[in-house]
């Protein structure tokens, strides 16, 4: 009679189905976030060497008004709305004013920041930091779009800790479990090239997995954003990115910005940053945003502007800031490279590439232990859960709901697919 499995070795292939199936879904997002958010850490650098002339300017003795810069890019956009400008601190600069076009692209245009010139326009493909930061953000789908890849990323965490319990060294030390074995074979090796690699990374891709999540239309805006709420955790609301609109101003007092004037002082308080101006064309009660653009979020200074005198309405600093906006907004320097200067590309260049590696000698070692003629679907286990696993199951359904909801329609499924196909339950 054969001896039933252990509790500890059922455990370990119900671990290597979920690990198996969530790599269906897991391994597209992988790779299209790691492409696309490579492309975007690189795509000012790349603008600069295509696009020289367009980027860079000769200085001159003294700067045209920014009114003047901005009229001259709305009469070679008639009928666009600017979205943001940003004035370089670099003389040598040209400004930067964003338009976004029907397909809700944005369109580059660069103005000679002394001579109010028109220099150009990029538009997607051209305008890289444009059409990759959109594709790494769920575009052309929308919402839907940045519901799946959210989706992505609970199930890559689902995969990171099913993938520890399968790397879980058993006979041998956590140290030599580190590294690969050379000399076992193709199958072993192929399996340590990537388990390896994964547990080495292990920490990192957690961190980068929950610093997207505030970005995400569903978890940022449905979890994280009433939290903040209900614990006064959130960002001031000069660092907001929605409009914000100010006391109600009679038809009589409204007139255009004077944005030289908003420039000047933005500079008083910000200093040699570049400064980046937002909803510069929105209605006459919608404020100006003025945010100094640094490496480090504990940096920047932001400021809100009354469009119809210049005067600042309101401004904020790291100090304005309290722990989960902090949390969050260290969150996303780590994740778009600068929190750790000129090495911050660099670093997250090597970490996507570490990510690709995964999916590659993933796909390696099932090929060299798929069964002749099968694909290799890991059996369903029938033991019981570890309390552990599924109290800690619980907890990230409930933290992040579309995992919740997904296991759930998983569940359903299943048992729909017993009931037609019970012959087929393996």
């Amino acid at each position: 009679m054969n001896a039933s499995p252990s509790p500890a070795s059922s455990f370990r292939a119900r671990a290597w189905r979920w690990h198996f199936l969530a790599a269906l879904l897991v391994v597209p997002f992988i790779l299209w976030q790691s492409v696309t958010g490579t492309l975007y850490l690189w795509s000012y650098a790349w603008v600069d060497h295509a696009h020289g002339t367009l980027r860079f300017v000769e200085p001159a003795a003294q700067r045209a008004p920014l009114d003047a810069q901005l009229q001259a890019a709305r009469d070679a956009m008639p009928g666009s709305r600017i979205d943001s400008v940003l004035v370089s601190s670099d003389p040598a600069r040209s400004t930067q004013v964003l338009f976004e076009n029907a397909n809700g692209l944005p369109v580059a245009l660069f103005v000679d920041p002394y001579r109010s010139d028109v220099l150009g326009s990029l538009g997607a493909p051209q305008w890289w930091p444009g059409w990759t930061r959109k594709l790494h953000g769920g575009w052309p789908l929308g919402d839907a779009g940045s519901w799946l890849l959210e989706l992505g990323a609970c199930w890559t965490l689902v995969m990171v800790l099913s993938g520890l319990v399968l790397w879980w060294p058993r006979g041998r030390g956590v140290l030599a479990a580190l590294w690969p074995r050379f000399h076992a074979g193709r199958r072993v090796l192929w399996r340590d090239l990537h388990a390896c690699v994964a547990v080495w990374f292990s920490l990192l891709i957690v961190g980068f997995l929950l610093t997207a999540l505030p970005w995400t239309s569903f978890w940022g805006g449905n979890v994280l954003r009433p939290i903040q709420r209900a614990l006064h955790q959130q960002s001031p609301e000069a660092s907001g990115f929605a409009p914000v609109s100010l006391e109600p101003r009679s038809a009589a007092a409204v007139r255009p910005a004077m944005l030289e004037t908003i420039l000047a002082d933005a500079r008083r308080h910000a200093g040699d940053a570049d400064l980046q101006f937002r909803f510069v064309d929105g209605p006459p009660e919608i404020a100006v945003s003025v945010r100094s653009q640094r490496a480090l979020s504990s940096d920047e200074v932001h400021g809100l502007y009354d469009r119809t005198d210049g005067r600042r309405a309101v401004g904020a600093d790291w100090s304005d800031y309290p722990t989960i906006a902090r949390a969050v907004s260290t969150g996303v320097d780590i994740h778009e490279g600068s929190y750790f200067g000129r090495a911050g590309p660099w670093i997250n260049t090597v970490f996507a590439l570490a990510l690709v590696w995964l999916c590659i000698a993933g796909a390696m070692a099932w090929w060299a232990r798929r069964p002749a003629g099968g694909v290799g679907v890991p059996p369903r286990s029938s033991a019981p859960w570890p309390r552990w696993w599924k109290v800690g199951l619980a907890a990230m359904a409930v933290a992040m709901p579309l995992l919740g909801l997904s296991l759930v329609l998983l569940w359903c499924g299943e048992r729909v697919w017993l009931r037609l196909f019970p012959s087929r339950s393996a």
